[in-house]
């Protein structure tokens, strides 16, 4: 805890700031609360409302205090690049943007989320794209299979590649979900995931190939 630097305080007092909204709105929002749905944006879950504007913060904020703290201790260990911006900043955000849709669908202000979801995960994929190349090698962010996470020339090659892939899917998905096309953004947004992953194993097994 001592090692814990202001950034990573605001971000854990940002994550804590989330429950005010439903703090305020508490008592015009029903019982239950819906924070599940499919891709057809159908109901598929709900929970109460008092684990819906409290409790997830505050899992949130206990997952964020464990991220900065390791994050701290790693720091000491080795150059991390630019892995504890991310996590600071994305932490609060996805925890803002989730809250957000699940108040807004049990006010009645949203009926279907999947515009929404897929432009922010879109522009969190373009944003992050611009952090892969910067990330060096650790045990929290990135793409963390056992053939990239034993080298360090495969772990920096699979995310430069991992950048332009998730830049060029958040863009595609972006374009694809202001026009309607949801489950093709969707199916773009879940293959960028993928692809970077089977380019580090082939660079890897293609280096096995040549010893």
């Amino acid at each position: 805890m001592k090692n814990l630097k202001k950034s990573d305080i605001i971000a854990l007092i940002m994550c804590l700031c989330a429950m005010i909204p439903g703090a305020v709105l508490y008592d015009r929002l029903p019982d239950r609360i819906v924070t599940n749905w499919n891709l057809s944006s159908n109901v598929t879950g709900t929970t109460t409302k008092t684990f819906a504007l409290f409790g997830i913060p505050l899992i949130f904020t206990a997952i964020t205090l464990l991220c900065c703290i390791y994050m701290r201790w790693l720091e000491k260990k080795r150059n991390v690049g630019k892995l504890i911006p991310i996590v600071v900043i994305i932490f609060p955000i996805t925890l803002y943007l989730a809250q957000s849709v699940i108040i807004l669908y049990a006010l009645g202000k949203m009926k279907d989320i999947r515009l929404v979801v897929c432009v922010v995960i879109s522009v969190i994929l373009i944003v992050f794209g611009n952090y892969m190349p910067k990330i060096r090698k650790n045990c929290l962010v990135g793409i963390r299979t056992p053939h990239i996470m034993a080298n360090d020339e495969i772990w920096d090659r699979t995310h430069r590649f991992a950048g332009i892939v998730l830049i060029v899917c958040g863009i595609i998905g972006f374009i694809t979900s202001l026009i309607g096309f949801f489950t093709v953004s969707f199916v773009i947004l879940v293959v960028s995931v993928f692809i970077p992953l089977i380019y580090g194993e082939v660079i890897y097994y293609s280096g096995k190939s040549k010893q």
